[in-house]
């Protein structure tokens, strides 16, 4: 992995929160891993907030999102006009290489989350 980019869409991101009716909204995601033979994927939510009726309710930890990636892209049904843009490192067995993302406000409604309440 280097870098990852989704680029702008049509959508309000205010209006793809709004029109939730139940879901965890996604702020930030930590650390995770990915089979790049098939795609799967399980990554930590790092900050999070279950959504009920369009209105963040609470914070959410130590949630995970599993799924595989190109299933995941292609169910992507909201994109908003924002973009925002994060660094980080991919690395495995001491091998880091510096990557980054942009992707804007996204609804995506078929994933996986897991975690303990």
């Amino acid at each position: 992995m280097s870098n990852t980019f989704i680029a702008p869409g049509p959508d309000d991101p205010k209006r793809i929160l709004g029109d939730l009716k139940e879901g965890l909204f996604v702020t930030r995601l930590g650390g995770g891993q990915v089979n790049t033979a098939t795609g799967d994927f399980v990554f930590e939510v790092e900050e999070g907030f279950w959504v009920e009726q369009g209105r963040l309710r609470h914070p959410v930890r130590g949630a995970t999102l599993l799924g595989n990636g190109p299933e995941v892209l292609r169910t992507i049904d909201r994109v908003g006009w924002d973009l925002g843009w994060s660094v980080g490192t991919c690395g495995k067995d001491g091998q880091n290489v510096p990557v980054s993302d942009g992707l804007p406000t996204l609804r995506i409604p078929r994933v996986v989350v897991g975690g303990a309440e």
